[in-house]
């Protein structure tokens, strides 16, 4: 029986998530892919469903279905909390494979900024306070989860011009990429000691 992997795609609100597997089909139509603002849309898209949260829910229950079916998958996550870190674990436990591509920018006022230019295109908005906190919170799960995954992909996007690989980190050996930005300062001291 082939190994289960589950892929976490993660990093703050604005750094790219969507930009970045959207932009790789080949890679993330190998299984299935669980958004939680596309979930959102369907979900608001029915006048009976008036509670945000139901989409978080949503994920959080179509996540424990594929690691109970031990079924491939991967899911789109801001890492601003510890329940991911616990899936990973169980995860893991139970044979999973399991993937962290995380994306992160020097300053959260750059995500602040796609943020804006996406509501105004018409996409969906995230409060500034929600997207300051969480970007905080993101950053310091990093570390923890990148120490649970048996693979890691470091992107910083801080610039338009694309996303640029800051680490690969594989069964916790890291390989980093000059220059590795500020914001993945704090992950690569975590593995010097270890």
């Amino acid at each position: 029986m082939k190994t289960p992997t589950f892929t976490l795609v993660a990093g703050p609100n604005g750094s790219g998530k969507s930009t970045l597997t959207g932009g790789n089909l080949d890679f993330f139509s190998a299984y299935p892919l669980l958004d939680p603002d596309v979930i959102a849309k369907t979900i608001q898209a029915d006048p009976a469903n008036t509670n945000p949260l139901t989409a978080g829910r949503e994920v959080l229950t179509k996540v424990a279905g594929f690691v109970d079916r031990r079924e491939s998958f991967a899911v789109e996550t801001t890492l601003s909390g510890k329940n991911y870190i616990e899936t990973m674990r169980t995860a893991g436990n139970l044979g999973f494979a399991i993937h962290l591509v995380y994306i992160g920018t020097v300053d959260v006022e750059i995500n602040l900024v796609r943020i804006r230019r996406r509501f105004i295109g018409g996409g969906h908005d995230v409060p500034e306070a929600d997207v300051r906190r969480r970007y905080e919170r993101s950053l310091k799960n990093l570390i923890i989860a990148a120490h649970v995954a048996d693979f890691v992909m470091l992107f910083d996007n801080s610039t338009d011009g694309g996303y640029r690989e800051v680490a690969m980190i594989e069964n916790g050996t890291p390989r980093w990429f000059d220059p590795v930005p500020a914001w993945a300062g704090p992950l690569k001291t975590s593995f010097k000691n270890i």
